[in-house]
């Protein structure tokens, strides 16, 4: 591992740790090991380290074959989207998989944390964990009600909504309750949304 990314992974661990605001560049440079300057031979700024955790994140989306597959592709000719269970199913396990990763378990655990106390990171969780997966369930249930697997009275923006909540609520619980979230609880994690998720597929597919 090469000095910038010990400073890398020490900024994340100090910033899921303690919290963004609360760590100092200094703080960094001593956990890392070097003199303070030498951080700015890598970045120029505390803020920059934040944004190069933030782009390696949706990197992660972009890129990563793990959840980069045509089976959990959003796409009309996608045939695991005849049942959307098994497509909700596989796509879990991906982002399950994902998750469990280290260094991408950090960083959730971070913007869930301080997304109340530091603007970056309030704006990254809007766009990148809100907005953006409400985009793709928003066409996700669009497809299904086009498809005829869904009721046409369905609200594919409100079932959006009402299917990704449910997660995040749960995401919000547990990081409240723990400072180092055990696996066995993350496992129930996903079990529960995904029984929400057939849960509210049932009440709305066509018998």
């Amino acid at each position: 591992m090469n000095t910038k990314e010990k400073i890398f992974h020490v900024s994340l661990d100090l910033f899921s740790q303690k919290g963004y605001d609360s760590v100092s560049i200094r703080e960094i440079a001593d956990e890392v090991g070097i003199k303070k300057s030498s951080i700015y031979s890598h970045y120029p700024s505390k803020e920059s380290i934040l944004m190069d955790i933030f782009d390696y994140f949706t990197d992660q989306f972009e890129y990563n074959p793990i959840i980069n597959n045509d089976e959990i592709k959003l796409d009309e000719n996608n045939p695991f989207l005849e049942n959307p269970e098994l497509f909700y199913h596989k796509g879990s396990e991906a982002i399950k998989q994902m998750m469990f990763q280290e260094t991408n378990f950090k960083i959730w655990k971070m913007i869930l944390i301080q997304m109340h106390h530091n603007e970056s990171i309030k704006l990254f969780f809007q766009n990148e964990i809100l907005v953006k997966p409400l985009v793709f369930w928003n066409g996700f249930f669009t497809l299904l009600k086009e498809k005829g697997i869904i009721r046409q009275d369905s609200n594919p923006k409100l079932l959006a909504k009402q299917y990704y909540s449910f997660p995040i609520y749960l995401l919000l619980e547990i990081c409240a309750k723990y400072d180092d979230i055990p696996q066995e609880v993350l496992e129930h994690f996903f079990e529960e949304a995904e029984e929400h998720a057939n849960f509210l597929l049932d009440s709305v597919r066509v018998k």
